[in-house]
């Protein structure tokens, strides 16, 4: 289960029906893979927002907004596409 903020739709819907069984493979790998450095973009900034939070709640959503958006969605598509990158190699060399 991925969490709400860090879903991008074309990365996470698969389509299984017409895609053969190794880039259904390589891209759920990629897929759950480029969660991991945005999990660990977001930590950092995870008490940044908790401060916000308590001290001034409008300026916590717009500054959520920016790091979602301008922050976290990208670098969960580059990695996304290195990975993707990556097996796409690893498959074809075999």
């Amino acid at each position: 289960m991925i969490l709400e903020a860090f879903y991008m739709k074309g990365l996470d819907d698969i389509d299984i029906v017409n895609l053969p069984p190794a880039e259904i493979q390589a891209r759920t790998i990629a897929k759950n893979v480029s969660v991991i450095p945005t999990f660990f973009v977001y930590a950092l900034f995870l008490p940044l927002l908790m401060v916000l939070h308590f001290c001034h709640q409008p300026s916590q959503e717009k500054v959520q907004a920016i790091i979602f958006y301008f922050l976290l969605k990208p670098i969960r598509w580059i990695w996304y596409k290195i990975v993707i990158f990556v097996c796409r190699l690893l498959i074809s060399g075999n």
